[in-house]
């Protein structure tokens, strides 16, 4: 894993201190090497961090032998062997053992037929210096952040923003604004920043100096056709294609680690982990002491079940506050999970040993992790109910008890069924910050089933919040965070599950829990999901913890103040200081996103 920058505009010659500059931004995503690229009409930026094949020979920006063709590349090719087999028999002579050469060798010989062909994560930039011209794809579930930035006849392409911020400024995003505001994050093509989009997953953008186009190579939305199968025929597939792509995903020359947090994905990942080599993998566990959502004794259960060399990592609240600004930072934008400072903190110490490390990521999104997909029905007629229903009524003396159905009266309850605060009190705080469902909404248009919708949703927006805090606050650490769930040929095998089989209801993920009944004790699977879940409300009373974040939200210089009344925030976090808890929820996120906005 690594991070780029590639710039494209026609007659110009990008400046060495700017190159120079933007290498000093990505530096913490590959600090073993870097090159760059300047020549008429391109800027290329590399920083490596080897994995495989880490020698010399295969450093970046990669040149071929004739000299026509160069790429920077982020990510990992688990087939890249196969292909190069494949190219070899064509005749292709290679010059490094690695997975970029198979990248660049491939589109010499394919074209962008290359991207049908490539299983894994990736963002890359190709520059034709023959023709003028380059390409940039970036994989079909979008595991590593890619961005763009047009100004002018500038086109740029970047691992992370703030390359871009250095060509275009830093302006947030109102309409952005508004979906931190109600989801915690701003998904689709929204970047947080004006005039930077995150580039979209699955497709693949031409730049020839004085012309930009984009097509869809793959719309992994297309596969949620159901096909029929019985239980056992669904379970047999499950535990294949997982088992080939965790056996893909342990490709390293430097080893790995795995995120342990005693929940069935990462727990099942260690499981076959140690089941499929020879050796005694290193996992990670954060300890939450006498928490109530401490997970030690379930990651007690599988190191008596396997030979693990595990490390539990404690972290206090003053530790965790502490991290808030330079998780923001690292995230560029506003701490979308409560876990992400303690997410961070791990990879720093897995970085004292390890350059890659194994999570679940993925599994909740795939096979129906989260308690909404146990009461969907429950769900579902929430929002017909709430649809049916004019707005007077909410107002009438008997109704004002089911005024929680007021939240799906404007949205389809398959899209904010996945909000847990009363999102309506952050449109009042902010008039001004229209509410929008943005890319959700045109996501969930495109089925008229209640499931395909709220797991249509999730998988290119929720997960696509999931994965950039893994990438960024791993790479804070120069780690590199690998999601065997989140692999193409294991989602287009399991969106293709007849649904009545994959989320019937009345349970969580069953058919994963019944695969790994194989491997792991039932007190263990058959659980509530606990998640890295912190008492955060109590934190925010305490100025030693994250409470000490409130004082930013009251000062003169409140950042958020730009988009309301900063009166109105004052005098919430006046009132939560005297006791009312009521809007706890509310400032926590306002707090994430004032630290955020600091950062800027």
């Amino acid at each position: 894993m690594c991070g780029f920058a590639a710039l494209f505009e026609q007659g110009r010659t990008f400046e060495p201190e700017l190159l120079s500059a933007i290498d000093k931004d990505i530096y913490h995503r590959g600090p073993d090497s870097g090159g760059q690229v300047s020549e008429t009409g391109c800027g290329l930026v590399f920083r490596r961090l080897s994995i495989l094949d880490p020698k010399e020979s295969s450093d970046q920006p990669m040149t071929d032998a004739t000299g026509r063709y160069t790429i920077v590349f982020n990510g990992e090719i688990y087939n890249y062997r196969a292909l190069r087999e494949e190219l070899k028999a064509k005749g292709v002579n290679f010059l490094s053992d690695g997975d970029t050469e198979a990248i660049l060798q491939g589109y010499i010989s394919w074209g962008e037929e290359i991207l049908n062909k490539l299983e894994g994560m990736f963002a890359f930039a190709i520059w034709d210096r023959k023709e003028k011209k380059a390409i940039i794809a970036r994989d079909p579930l979008g595991i590593k952040p890619l961005y763009v930035a047009r100004k002018g006849n500038l086109t740029a392409f970047a691992s992370e923003m703030r390359p871009l911020r250095r060509l275009v400024g830093t302006k947030v995003d109102t309409t952005a604004m508004s979906e931190l505001l109600m989801f915690g994050y701003a998904a689709g093509r929204l970047s947080n920043l004006k005039g930077i989009e995150e580039f979209p997953a699955g497709t693949v953008a031409t730049v020839n100096m004085e012309t930009y186009s984009e097509r869809v190579y793959c719309d992994f939305l297309n596969d949620f056709k159901s096909v029929e199968m019985t239980e056992k025929e669904a379970l047999e597939m499950i535990e294949e294609e997982f088992t080939k792509s965790l056996t893909a995903h342990l490709q390293s020359d430097v080893g790995y680690a795995v995120q342990l947090s005693g929940g069935v994905d990462s727990s099942l990942v260690t499981a076959l982990t140690c089941e499929r080599t020879n050796t005694k993998p290193r996992t990670f566990g954060v300890n939450l002491g006498d928490l109530p959502m401490d997970e030690s004794k379930y990651r007690d259960m599988v190191m008596k079940r396997y030979d693990i060399d595990h490390h539990e990592i404690s972290f206090s609240y003053e530790d965790y506050a502490d991290a808030f600004p330079k998780t923001a930072y690292h995230m560029e934008g506003p701490i979308a999970h409560s876990g992400c400072p303690m997410l961070m903190l791990l990879s720093h110490e897995i970085a004292k040993t390890d350059k890659v490390v194994l999570t679940g990521e993925g599994a909740d999104e795939l096979f129906g992790g989260y308690d909404r997909y146990r009461v969907w029905e429950r769900q579902h007629l929430k929002g017909r109910v709430a649809a049916a229903c004019p707005d007077f009524l909410f107002l009438l003396p008997f109704f004002r008890r089911y005024s929680e159905l007021r939240r799906y009266t404007r949205w389809d309850s398959a899209i904010v069924s996945s909000i847990y605060y009363d999102f309506r009190k952050a449109h009042k705080l902010f008039p001004e910050l229209i509410p929008n469902v943005g890319h959700r909404g045109k996501v969930a248009k495109r089925f008229k089933d209640f499931r395909d919708r709220m797991m249509a949703v999730d998988q290119t927006g929720y997960l696509g919040s999931l994965l950039m805090r893994q990438d960024k606050l791993g790479m804070s650490a120069s780690v590199e965070v690998r999601v065997p769930f989140t692999h193409y040929p294991l989602f287009k095998a399991v969106n293709k599950i007849p649904r009545d089989i994959r989320i019937p209801g009345g349970i969580t993920k069953p058919l994963l829990k019944k695969i790994s009944e194989k491997w792991l004790p039932k007190e263990l699977l058959y659980r509530r999901k606990i998640g890295l879940t912190l008492p955060l409300d109590e934190w925010l009373k305490d100025e030693k913890g994250i409470g000490r974040y409130l004082n930013d939200l009251t000062a003169p210089d409140c950042r958020l103040a730009e988009f309301t009344d900063g009166a109105k925030i004052s005098n919430m976090v006046e009132d939560f200081r005297k006791g009312n808890s009521e809007n706890s929820a509310l400032l926590i996120k306002l707090v994430n996103i004032e630290v955020w906005l600091r950062t800027l």
